[in-house]
């Protein structure tokens, strides 16, 4: 498994392990798209996260926690053009990147079937929307390929185990393992997701409408430990 790869697919997939994120979608009226993506990892998670790898014979402090070349290559496989990618820090990154056409990218085969994202047309009328539960959390992995694998092994993400512990277990089990300080950071983390449509947006749920924008926020926690589902969507003409 390789390192943490920031691409939402067509418009929006979350991002695992980060600490602090964000996501800006313009859909362009021929259903082509631009894709802005901020990822980082504030000082005391990004410490402790460099620890688990380190069991794994990476010790180096300094070493990124986004592969670049990765990132540019798991994209292009998928036809979306990389047009920015670049670690400001170790523990940070930047992309901005094209996509061709959205439907394209919805179906692709690692989405196919999952229920995770659909992208549908009615007449004039273009529905985004996406549901993440317990049920099809197997597909975040296929999605990108996910956190260093000790890492991952370390976090334990209750959304990814047969049998999940509830919130209130994982947030007492993640403060025993990386302490205070880093749980803060865990416990406001999010990822903030902004889409951008080339028309009027008819109906929205999950998230907040200003105009021809919709805002949703996903808290880090609730990602990794999917409790309940997490779904939105929108409609635009």
């Amino acid at each position: 498994m390789n390192r943490i790869v920031l691409v939402l697919g067509v418009v929006a997939t979350i991002f695992l392990g980060s600490c602090a994120a964000s996501i800006d979608l313009t859909v362009n009226p021929d259903r082509s798209g631009l894709l802005s993506v901020r990822a980082d990892i504030p000082g005391a998670a990004a410490a402790r996260l460099q620890s688990f790898r380190a069991v794994g014979g990476d010790s180096q402090a300094d070493v990124p926690f986004f592969d670049i070349p990765a990132i540019r290559n798991e994209v292009a496989s998928r036809g979306i053009e990389p047009l920015v990618t670049e670690g400001p820090s170790p523990n940070s990154f930047r992309g901005t990147f094209s996509l061709r056409n959205l439907e394209d990218a919805a179906a692709d085969p690692e989405l196919a079937g999952r229920d995770l994202l659909k992208l549908e047309r009615i007449g004039d009328e273009t529905t985004f929307s996406f549901s993440l539960s317990r049920k099809n959390a197997e597909a975040l992995p296929a999605l990108f390929p996910g956190l260093d694998p000790y890492v991952l092994e370390a976090l334990a993400p209750p959304a990814l185990d047969p049998y999940p512990v509830t919130m209130a277990e994982y947030r007492e089990m993640l403060t025993a393992l990386l302490g205070d300080a880093a749980m803060k950071e865990f416990d406001s983390a999010a990822t903030k997701i902004l889409i951008r449509t080339p028309g009027p947006i008819t109906k929205a749920s999950g998230g907040i409408v200003s105009g021809k924008t919709f805002l949703v926020e996903l808290k880090l926690l609730d990602l990794l430990v999917l409790e309940n589902p997490i779904t939105f969507s929108l409609s635009w003409k």
